[in-house]
């Protein structure tokens, strides 16, 4: 009984042995495995435009944006991309005119991938394109008043376009006593992530707008501005330069006072400490005077928080569905010193009209993909207030500078 137990035994164990280096050698064989992305890029505007010789690249997403594959369709806008990690969550990027177009890569089991990604031609015209929500919530902390804009646009043209425009794809007024530059993000139609974007002011003064295309379907764009509010009084300004429909508007703390005409309190919550206002319809080119006072501010330490942490929570109610309570939501400003990549594009003239215009908007593409990590190093002291005005001053000019050159083209 002993020797066939031992048998047995030997046996099971031989058994577990032959699964688990099978098991191994599966896990090995997966994590060595790479991924084949076929693809095309379409003209979403015009099928019978071809885009041929489109800027494409492949973005691993974990850990952050880092780029592993670029190449360019090929005349009848097709492509094919070899040894990607099937591990990773990844997109093909395709740049085409002055926009960026993505979608996400899913392999299957045999580590193939088809995507289909879609452009479009632009437009400058407003023709379909409108504001469909727009919340503001007003937040004293310490002596000062926070506001943030939750705007969410909607490009419905027939047939698709993407909206820019060298003036400003999307414009907000200069608040008067702004404390510091206003700080902007965007998350694109069909996308989770918001991005961070430059935010640039007029030649007169009176505006703050992004280049950011907007392209077909939903655009949110948020923006960040801090105001004084020293003697518990204020009075703000601001032009719409859109129809709204309507408008909700937070504030907080709750007994903080708002007035202005053609607004109404519609609740409060004492549990968030808020109060909830309704507007509109704001006609495009409303100037209105709003009027703030009292309140028990928060303490500065309840509203910030730690640089790398977005600092949002949501309210209960139909502000906090799309607006956010706010802290420092955003790194401050932005710097511009990739100044030398538009001289650089002398050094090699392309002997094309369509080359220059495609080197062009790449240095436009980088300029503004690189804000991000300048922002950083504005923010840790690698820049001292002065230099980052100068080269923020200097930024202003090239992007206007390329943004006519574009126009012209």
């Amino acid at each position: 009984m002993k020797s066939v137990s031992g048998k047995v035994k030997g046996k099971n164990y031989c058994r577990s042995s032959l699964i688990l280096l099978c098991l191994l050698i599966s896990s090995s064989a997966s994590a060595q495995q790479t991924g084949i992305v076929e693809g095309r890029v379409v003209n979403g505007t015009d099928p019978s435009i071809v885009a041929g010789g489109v800027p494409l690249e492949v973005v691993a997403l974990s850990g952050g944006m880092s780029i592993i594959r670029s190449a360019a369709a090929d005349s009848r806008g097709g492509f094919r991309f070899e040894g990607l990690p099937v591990d990773q969550m990844l997109i093909v990027r395709a740049i085409y005119k002055d926009a960026n177009y993505h979608t996400q890569v899913v392999f299957d089991r045999t580590g193939r991938a088809y995507v289909e990604i879609k452009v479009f031609e632009e437009t400058n015209s407003m023709d379909g394109i409108g504001v469909e929500e727009y919340q503001m919530v007003f937040q004293a902390a310490g002596n000062q008043l926070q506001i943030l804009d939750t705007i969410l646009i909607h490009n419905v043209t027939v047939p698709e376009k993407t909206f820019m425009d060298p003036d400003g794809n999307f414009r907000f007024s200069k608040t008067p006593e702004i404390l510091s530059l206003p700080q902007m993000r965007i998350t694109a139609p069909g996308s989770s992530m918001p991005v961070m974007q430059s935010v640039l002011e007029s030649p007169d003064g009176q505006y703050y707008y992004s280049l950011y295309p907007l392209r077909p379907g939903k655009t949110k764009v948020e923006a960040f501005q801090l105001l004084p509010y020293e003697n518990r009084d204020y009075t703000y300004f601001k032009k719409f330069y859109y129809r709204i429909p309507s408008i909700e508007i937070g504030v907080i703390p709750m007994d903080m006072e708002l007035s202005g005409v053609g607004l109404t309190k519609i609740r409060t919550d004492p549990d968030e400490n808020v109060a909830v206002y309704r507007g509109g319809p704001i006609e495009a080119g409303t100037e209105v005077k709003w009027f703030f006072s009292g309140g028990t501010p928060l303490a500065v330490q309840e509203a910030s928080v730690p640089e790398t942490e977005p600092g949002i929570r949501p309210l209960p109610n139909a502000v906090g569905r799309n607006a956010l309570i706010i802290g420092p939501l955003f790194l401050i400003g932005f710097i511009l010193v990739l100044w030398y990549a538009y001289n650089r594009s002398d050094e090699n003239v392309p002997v094309t009209q369509d080359l220059q215009k495609r080197q062009i908007r790449k240095h436009r593409n980088e300029l503004l993909d690189n804000l991000a990590d300048l922002d950083h190093r504005y923010e840790a002291h690698l820049l001292d207030k002065k230099e980052y005005l100068r080269q923020r001053e200097k930024g202003k000019g090239l992007l206007r500078r390329i943004a006519l050159l574009l126009k012209n083209d």
